[in-house]
Order: C-alpha cells, then sequence, then structure tokens
C-alpha cells in the first residue's frame, strides 16, 4: 500500500466535482485526465498509482482503485476512486452512471464562485462520469485542448455543461431528464448536427447559459413563460424568433436540438 502525502486541502466547487489544490511541492498535477506525480526523480502516472491512497489533508483521502482507457477515446482515463469516510470505511467517490459504471477522472483546473471553469496547473477539478463535466469532455469538448481551428474549447466545454444540464439561466439549474436525447453542434469542427427526425432547434449556448431560446426540453419541468419569468435577461429571446440565427446574433458558440 502507498501513502502519498500528494494534496494539502479539499474545496468543493461547482456541484457534481472538487477542485483540489494541487501540490507543487509534493509533484501532483494532471495531464488530460491523467494523474501525473514526480516524485523521487520518477513521473508516475494514473495507471502506476493503482492502489494509492492520496492524503487531501484535513483527515480526507482519496484511494485510486482501477484505471482503464475509455472505449470511445483513448484520450481519456476512466478511474475507479473512493473516499474513506470519518469511521475509516472507503466508498465509491462517483455514482452509476446509466452504464452502472461507477467512474471519474480528473481535470487540470477548478470551476470558479461564477460558474465558470479555469484551466490551471494549480488544481485539480475530479469529475465523475454520471454528471454533465464529465459527458461534455466525453463529447470532445476537453478543456485542455484546441479546437480544429485553433480555439481553446473552454468556453465549449463550459456551454456545454450549461447545454446539457438544461440550465438556461446560467444559474446552475438543471431542468432536463437524464437520458432525454439532443443534437448539439458548433461552428468549431468537434459536432456536426444529425438532423434526427422529430428534432428541432432548441437553444443557442455560451458559458453564462442561453442566449435564446426556441422551446424548453423537458416543459412539465420548465415552460417557456415559466422561463422568461424566471430568467429576465431571456424574456425577450424565447419562442419562435430564436432560431440558429437569431442564436449566432447574440452569441451563441453551441448549438442544440431536441424533440
Amino acid at each position: 500500500m502507498r501513502l502519498i502525502k500528494a494534496i494539502v486541502c479539499v474545496c468543493v466547487a461547482l456541484a457534481g466535482s472538487q477542485a483540489l489544490p494541487a501540490s507543487a511541492d509534493d509533484g501532483l498535477s494532471v495531464s488530460g485526465t491523467s494523474f501525473v506525480l514526480r516524485q523521487d526523480d520518477r513521473t508516475l502516472r494514473s495507471a502506476d498509482l493503482v492502489g494509492a491512497e492520496l492524503d487531501l489533508g484535513n483527515g480526507q483521502w482519496l484511494r485510486i482503485d482501477a484505471v482503464r482507457v475509455d472505449p470511445k477515446d483513448s484520450d481519456i482515463l476512466l478511474h475507479q476512486l473512493s473516499t474513506r469516510g470519518t469511521h475509516g470505511a472507503w466508498h465509491n467517490l462517483c455514482s452509476a452512471d446509466r452504464h452502472g459504471k461507477q467512474e471519474g477522472f480528473p481535470l487540470p483546473g477548478r470551476w470558479d464562485e461564477q460558474g465558470r471553469f479555469q484551466l490551471s496547473d494549480q488544481y485539480i477539478a475530479m469529475t465523475c462520469t454520471d454528471g454533465a463535466q464529465a459527458k461534455c469532455v466525453r463529447f470532445g469538448y476537453k478543456p485542455w485542448k484546441l479546437s480544429a481551428d485553433g480555439r481553446s474549447l473552454v468556453p465549449l466545454y463550459e456551454s456545454c455543461v450549461r447545454m446539457t444540464r438544461a440550465d438556461y439561466c446560467g444559474d446552475g439549474t438543471a431542468t432536463t431528464l437524464d437520458g432525454t436525447q439532443i443534437d448539439m453542434f458548433d461552428d468549431h469542427g468537434v459536432w456536426e448536427s444529425d438532423h434526427p427526425p422529430g428534432f428541432s432547434f432548441e437553444a443557442g449556448w455560451t458559458p453564462q447559459g442561453a442566449v435564446c431560446v426556441n422551446h424548453t426540453r423537458i416543459p412539465k419541468n420548465l415552460s417557456l413563460d415559466e422561463l422568461a419569468r424566471r430568467c429576465p435577461r431571456l424574456a425577450d429571446a424565447v419562442g419562435e424568433q430564436c432560431d440558429e440565427k437569431e442564436a449566432r446574433r447574440r452569441g451563441a458558440v453551441l448549438f442544440n436540438n431536441s424533440r
């Protein structure tokens, strides 16, 4: 059993993630979705750290139980991670996703108090595959990379998290249902629309939420009228006036269709 004093404290960030300040003295960082530990002139990555217990400080521990390559994307490493409770018992950090997997991975950065993702080698953001943040990475919006046209993917990653959760107001309120299908697309070479039958334009998105909304994804969860009341900045941007062209005019970087 390897006990690695690697992180000095834990901070709760945006719902569904934790921001762990990485300790430069202890050499812990993240590259893509892999832990990287530089120790005693060695460089250890996630696969080398299976079984390691990372001391998070304040009596909190993180254990790496298993690591595998995402079968759909070799850029992504899926980790089984456990935390130790106050009575010493270990339990999985992540809830089961729709495939029954309890997995997650680290990202280099953190979500700040305004709900923006800050790419940084000074922090480690932990995310689980049942949440929107991990889903958006697996969709291809990898915040540590550039798009095909040379732009940072951070704004698209942030916008994808809003879109996936149907967080129209950008205040962290999800209005979707798990398993609901959407058709997403952007202008930067990550996704093109499949134009599935029965789908129509829903909304255009930025890191702050929707810029206009043609129809809400789950009307029983949130109607257009209720959205306009809840989010005054969208009051003049809902209904038929919102289409792909209008969303672009309002600065959207990501778009989606839904039923």
